[in-house]
């Protein structure tokens, strides 16, 4: 019975080129390795290059924003020594500066880490760690950050009784206030982050952002939209790409 790890030489070379392997190795096995051009880096068929290189994302943004190493090797059941190997490798350019702003968040994006700036930025300039869990509950779809008006969603929280979210008036009018000082100051900001499903939008950070958006008279914004599945992804690409700037 013939191995299907391998095949007959003669079924598959010409016949002269049979007759050259046969003098050199007749009755042996031969590997006969890929082009250099069509070899795949480690890891790339089975996604752990794409895995390890967003969790050490990760691991280097909490590690400078001072989580220690001991917290962090606990966290990801990792050595201290492998911790350290992670946050000190200055010759790995792969992993990004962080930075809570729409640029830094675009950078991500073309880098296939804008879930690990979304997480960074919620538990960490946010202090949301309930909506960051929340999102990890299940695999989510990011698209973004892109420009899109105001007009196409409004906030969810507020002093207002319909808001989902309430919050009391004086401390929803301080932190408006401080944000649209940020934004005559041309501070760089952070993006909104929307959730959509099933045709429905919703301001699940940055109510405040966006009231002070308002205030200050601009119509459209950065936003990073996450779905809970694929067809709710290609539904807001197909209904609202017309709408939609990328950021630069």
């Amino acid at each position: 019975m013939q191995n299907k790890n391998y095949m007959n030489a003669e079924q598959v070379l010409p016949p002269q080129l049979f007759e050259q392997v046969q003098q050199f190795a007749a009755g042996r096995l031969l590997y006969v390795p890929l082009p250099q051009a069509s070899a795949r880096p480690w890891g790339e068929g089975t996604g752990q290059r794409s895995y390890y290189r967003k969790r050490n994302q990760m691991i280097c943004n909490q590690y400078s924003y001072g989580v220690s190493i001991s917290l962090l090797a606990e966290e990801y059941c990792l050595s201290r020594e492998t911790i350290k190997k992670i946050v000190y490798n200055k010759k790995n350019r792969q992993n990004l500066p962080f930075y809570p702003n729409a640029a830094s968040a675009e950078q991500y994006n073309r880098a296939r880490l804008l879930e690990e700036w979304v997480h960074t930025y919620l538990l960490y300039e946010r202090k949301n760690k309930v909506f960051s869990d929340g999102l990890h509950q299940k695999p989510r779809y990011y698209v973004g950050p892109v420009a899109v008006p105001l007009t196409l969603y409004t906030r969810s929280s507020g002093p207002e009784e319909r808001m989902k979210w309430r919050v009391h008036p004086l401390v929803w009018e301080r932190r408006v206030a401080a944000w649209q000082q940020r934004i005559r100051q041309q501070v760089p900001l952070p993006p909104l982050i929307v959730g959509y499903a099933e045709g429905r939008f919703e301001l699940n950070c940055g109510s405040p952002l966006y009231e002070a958006l308002i205030r200050e008279g601009l119509r459209s914004f950065p936003v990073i939209f996450w779905c809970s599945s694929t067809a709710d992804c290609r539904a807001l690409e197909k209904n609202y790409s017309p709408s939609m700037a990328t950021f630069v």
